[in-house]
């Protein structure tokens, strides 16, 4: 089974990434990735230029962003399709019309409305969904069949010991696991 990062985001991220979307794209083709997800913070800003560079290096581009919730949480979003990449849009820019610059955020209430071609990610070490423990639950009921767990094991004793806790919340959520 080959890795895939479904949570990279790019230097339009400020403060959050370093490369640019054509240089992820190179990076995952050099580790032989089949795919990889950009999720830049509240935009799909490099979206278009990662998708043309990973097509040229026979990688899967997945196109995601980080939606800042009302609560502080950060919910990573990928998109499944053509309708999901226009949801989101209309998401992020119903969220920016109403927003002061730079203070974007999203309601939990406006998901179920967007939620049709978005799969939800948790887990997958945002430190913000960690604190908002709510957060997972109430995704699932708002998105069912649409939020998926990431795992991610590391070799620290208290790394372990947050995989183990992340391993046993699908099931207390009621999400099948999926392998």
């Amino acid at each position: 089974m080959s890795y895939v990062e479904l949570h990279a985001c790019s230097a339009f991220s400020f403060l959050r990434g370093g490369s640019f979307p054509e240089q992820l794209a190179e990076v995952a083709a050099e580790l032989e990735m089949p795919a990889m997800a950009l999720l830049d913070r509240n935009g799909v800003y490099g979206a278009q230029r990662f998708s043309v560079a990973a097509r040229e290096h026979n990688v899967r581009p997945i196109i995601g962003c980080e939606v800042l919730m009302e609560d502080g949480a950060v919910l990573p979003v990928l998109v499944e399709d053509r309708t999901g990449y226009k949801n989101l849009c209309e998401l992020l820019t119903k969220a920016h019309l109403r927003s002061e610059k730079g203070k974007c955020t999203v309601r939990w209430d406006e998901l179920p409305e967007f939620a049709k071609g978005l799969v939800a990610l948790f887990g997958s070490g945002s430190a913000h969904l960690q604190r908002a423990n709510a957060s997972p639950a109430r995704t699932f009921g708002i998105l069912p069949k649409r939020t998926s767990m990431g795992l991610r094991s590391g070799k620290s004793p208290r790394t372990q010991d947050a995989f183990t806790e992340r391993v046993k919340r699908p099931t207390n959520l009621r999400i099948a696991p999926d392998f």
